[in-house]
């Protein structure tokens, strides 16, 4: 989907912290604070630290409060205090400032909830290399520790072969069965990394919303795209034919048995070390 507006910057930091900028003010998240600083109560903006990598936000008023935020992206500092330069009001150089810190609302962030995802691979990493230590010490032999090294590469390459085939298995079907299919024009044409030439077409949706797809297919002035009513992200030029369903069946048994390999590699180290 396209739109005519420009999207506010956000730079990301560490530890959760953040800062945006939307609607003349600069929103800056950090240590459970949300502070909400006009840019009227910004003085300047400056660039500093190891690389360039660390914002600091000078407000109005002698330059006595200031805010920092520390970022990995240097390009992402640079272009975000840039965007706030832009925004801050033009003063002349005998005009009064206004007490910055006076301006700045604060409110304590809502936690969010524990990432039971994360928490769950922090736990699976933890207890595979738990294994790799404990199993020589239990004196398994070394066919079973080989088979606990070549596991999490089993898994992973498992897990890749078989959700590649599950997403063409149902982007297929759904497109093939829910798909509504409309003509699009095409905007503009590039050169891909891969050295392949990248058209962008551009379609109305059933909701009136103008949206955009880059394919390389196509290649005419006009194309039939087919959606996804209930997920528009899902789109394609043309329609699938019914050997995509046979190559997504054939992926994902292919590779079905790379990860039930690598959780079998796994049960025989824990019943190692059990027993």
């Amino acid at each position: 989907m396209t739109s005519t507006g420009t999207s506010s910057p956000v730079l990301h930091g560490g530890r959760r912290a953040s800062a945006r900028l939307r609607d003349g003010v600069v929103l800056l998240e950090t240590g459970g604070v949300r502070r909400r600083i006009p840019v009227a109560a910004i003085e300047r903006v400056d660039v500093h630290g190891a690389g360039g990598r660390r914002l600091t936000v000078v407000l109005t008023g002698g330059g006595s409060v200031a805010y920092h935020l520390r970022c990995r992206s240097a390009p992402a500092v640079e272009a975000f205090a840039h965007a706030v330069r832009r925004a801050l009001p033009v003063r002349d150089a005998g005009e009064p400032r206004p007490d910055g810190a006076a301006l700045v609302t604060e409110e304590p962030l809502e936690r969010a909830a524990p990432n039971r995802v994360r928490r769950l691979w922090w736990a699976a990493g933890s207890g595979y290399a738990l294994g790799l230590v404990l199993l020589p010490v239990a004196g398994a032999g070394a066919a079973v520790v080989i088979l606990w090294v070549a596991a999490p590469a089993a898994i992973a390459g498992g897990v890749v072969g078989v959700r590649a085939g599950g997403k063409v298995l149902r982007e297929t079907w759904v497109l093939r069965t829910r798909g509504i299919t409309v003509e699009g024009r095409l905007q503009r044409s590039r050169r891909g990394e891969g050295g392949s030439d990248l058209y962008t077409y551009a379609y109305v949706d059933g909701e009136g919303v103008r949206r955009e797809l880059t394919s390389s297919d196509g290649g005419g002035e006009r194309a039939d795209i087919t959606y996804d009513p209930a997920d528009p992200g899902t789109a394609e030029i043309g329609r699938r034919s019914p050997g995509l369903l046979v190559f997504g069946a054939v992926l994902t048994l292919l590779f079905a048995p790379f990860l039930l390999a690598g959780v079998a590699f796994v049960v025989v180290g824990v019943v190692a070390l059990v027993v």
